[in-house]
């Protein structure tokens, strides 16, 4: 058995903001990213000839999609129903009523997870039993822990998979919580993961992870993009295959002395790349005002962007300083520091301001009480030391 797993599609992704100063065919390439993606994961599955495609939520970026996006939809699929590829969709946050609004027909090839939870069957070509567990959102948001509502594995069949969209967290919080004991417990072969758009890993063995977006979004959303394939042959351990269009990067650089010290170092930069990419550069501590003044006015990105190749786009420069300034603690109201601590660490959000690098463990650490009030206790702790 061979499959792909691939969340976080967002097909139709409107790519708001985009600079006034793109160039058209620069506007276009981005617009149409997720779409080209999209082809080259479907060509893959096809001259990989997997049995399956799992896509665990958010396949379009909104519930409505547009007459143009769904025929390339339905034909991409009907050419792996032509294979005897099966495709297994779950809705998540953004797509949820995708198939409640008017949608041309789907291939019978694509099953499409209801609002609750359900387990599918299929059999490979090669005879393999495969069970399948999923859901689809109900709404925007879904608060409780769905995890609790799925079956333990079912014993009669070869590998049993789960498809689950949403995120570590607790009772309350918006995206389906769930919480890796729980998914252990259920004793499945392969849980694909969808909402989160890097890629991660939440246990190897087995494994429980995300697969991240197959194409990045925003420039936030940096580096390699694209989907897992899996296989029995390999002991169900995914391999990441890049699908991107673009590649959305970030560039940070030191000790920069002037304009000409700063186009030598993109210069560099873009030797090592040939993909089209879309680049934020950040320069740390700036020492040299007049330099300051012309990238704060937009100058020196003007220039840049008119000595760069066109497959290279700066799409913005910015300065950051990191040596901060202490504020001396008598200025700041110590139970109104208080008052804003209680609300910026309520569960949701500490868990949604930890870095994707966190290790699990630590990131339901830090949303037991205990893990809070240490987290405040801290955090005080640096005020009245003046380290705030």
């Amino acid at each position: 058995m061979k499959f792909i797993h691939a969340g976080d599609i967002h097909l139709g992704n409107p790519f708001i903001g985009l600079d006034a100063q793109l160039p058209d065919n620069l506007k276009q390439l981005v617009q149409q990213s997720t779409h080209q993606a999209f082809m080259k994961m479907i060509n893959d599955a096809l001259t990989e000839k997997v049995d399956l495609l799992l896509l665990p939520g958010d396949f379009y970026s909104a519930s409505e999609s547009s007459p143009r996006l769904q025929e390339l939809v339905q034909s991409a699929f009907l050419k792996l129903n032509q294979a005897g590829i099966q495709v297994f969709l779950s809705l998540g946050n953004h797509d949820f009523e995708a198939n409640t609004s008017q949608h041309l027909p789907w291939p019978e090839n694509v099953y499409i997870f209801d609002q609750h939870v359900e387990t599918t069957y299929h059999t490979t070509a090669s005879g393999e039993k495969i069970a399948v567990t999923g859901f689809s959102y109900q709404s925007q948001r879904q608060m409780t822990p769905v995890i609790d509502e799925f079956p333990t594995r079912d014993q009669a069949v070869d590998y049993h998979l789960g498809m689950y969209h949403g995120a570590v967290g607790v009772t309350g919080e918006p995206y389906a919580p769930f919480k890796v004991t729980d998914m252990l417990e259920k004793g499945y072969d392969y849980w694909a993961l969808g909402h989160i758009h890097v890629r991660q890993t939440l246990n190897t063995r087995p494994f429980i992870g995300y697969s991240g977006s197959i194409q990045g979004l925003n420039r936030k959303e940096v580096g390699p993009k694209g989907y897992y394939i899996v296989d029995a042959a390999n002991q169900l351990r995914p391999i990441f295959r890049e699908a991107e269009t673009i590649l959305w990067d970030k560039l940070q650089l030191e000790s920069v002395k002037n304009e000409d010290d700063l186009q030598e170092m993109i210069n560099h930069y873009r030797t090592g790349t040939q993909k089209n990419t879309f680049l934020s550069v950040e320069l740390l501590n700036v020492q040299d005002q007049v330099l300051r003044a012309r990238i704060d006015s937009g100058i020196v990105l003007e220039k840049i962007r008119e000595h760069l190749p066109e497959q290279v786009w700066v799409v913005r420069l910015t300065i950051r300083d990191t040596e901060l300034r202490a504020f001396p603690k008598d200025t700041i109201d110590q139970a109104y520091w208080l008052r804003a601590l209680e609300d910026i660490l309520t569960e949701f959000r500490v868990n949604d301001y930890l870095s994707d690098q966190v290790p699990l463990v630590l990131r339901e650490y830090f949303m037991t009480h205990e893990g809070k009030e240490l987290l405040k206790q801290k955090m005080v702790q640096q005020l009245n030391e003046g380290k705030g």
